[in-house]
């Protein structure tokens, strides 16, 4: 629905309304003018009471989420869901203003300054490796040991601010500017904690993005793995795509607002989860 800016004040003025019935019908109003009503939203809370305010905050929360529910069931309903744009997509859940154009336009600048660092004639294993060292050593890209479940850390766009993450998290950020400079590698959903992998002269390898791009090979994997108190399955080791990876990310931020009592903010992102199986299994019909 589209209304001027007249109307859009005057429904948002009527949230201040009491009674349940008005304000249901307001509300319905408002969330079917979707995202535009977002900055009249901002500019009524600018000169509001906390109350009111606090409502205010809610409609708008509300508008958002359902935004990025659009958002995600298009994403999801692709075969092969797009990586970048579902992660940043995930970050504006957590960081509402993010504006994805100006990731993507980081992420850009970052692969052609890597791939002046890469000769065009080395094998897929020199890329790798010359990859991770502009990333994790000249550009200080690196694990947060010292505050591992931060939220932030499973949001690109923070990732990529503070130069912190977690295994997947900085995996996607590799896996990103991999894309852009053709260098083949994958997902490896090992659990407990994600991996990237390649092939060499014709040998499955792997790289640990938390570990500054450490190279590993499958025994080493295995080890790793079995340390860690997990049974080996050489499934493990297989590449796992675009959606398996956006669910791993979305998953190990509803586990942390579990664990922290965010309650509500775990049943908003388990809302996103759902749509992106429910995409997969509507996808895999096709």
């Amino acid at each position: 629905m589209s209304l001027d800016e007249r109307s859009l004040r005057s429904l948002i003025s009527l949230l201040d309304d009491d009674d349940p019935r008005s304000l249901r019908l307001v509300k319905e109003r408002l969330f079917d003018a979707g995202v535009a009503a977002l900055p009249y939203l901002e500019e009524a809370r600018g000169s509001s009471e906390p109350e009111f305010a606090a409502r205010l905050d809610a409609v708008a929360e509300e508008l958002r989420l359902r935004d990025l529910q659009g958002r995600f069931a298009a994403l999801a309903a692709e075969r092969v869901p797009d990586l970048e744009e579902g992660a940043l997509l995930l970050s504006r859940f957590g960081h509402p203003r993010t504006d994805p154009a100006v990731y993507r336009t980081w992420l850009d600048r970052v692969a052609v300054a890597a791939g002046e660092e890469i000769p065009e004639d080395c094998g897929v294993g020199e890329a790798v490796r010359r990859l991770a060292n502009h990333l994790f050593q000249a550009m200080g890209f690196g694990g947060n040991e010292a505050n591992y479940y931060d939220p932030d850390n499973s949001y690109l766009s923070r990732v990529i601010d503070t130069r912190r993450g977690i295994p997947v998290s900085l995996s996607v950020l590799y896996l990103l500017a991999a894309k852009r400079l053709r260098i083949p590698v994958y997902g490896v959903g090992t659990p407990g904690h994600f991996l990237l992998g390649y092939r060499e002269s014709d040998a499955p390898c792997f790289i640990d993005c938390f570990r500054a791009g450490r190279r590993m090979d499958a025994p080493e994997v295995r080890r790793m793995l079995v340390r860690n108190g997990y049974e080996f399955k050489p499934a493990y080791l297989k590449p796992c795509g675009p959606r398996e990876i956006l669910a791993r990310m979305m998953r190990n931020l509803l586990s942390i607002y579990q664990k922290t009592g965010a309650v509500e903010r775990a049943e908003r992102l388990s809302s996103l989860v759902e749509i992106l199986v429910t995409g997969r299994a509507a996808a895999d019909g096709e």
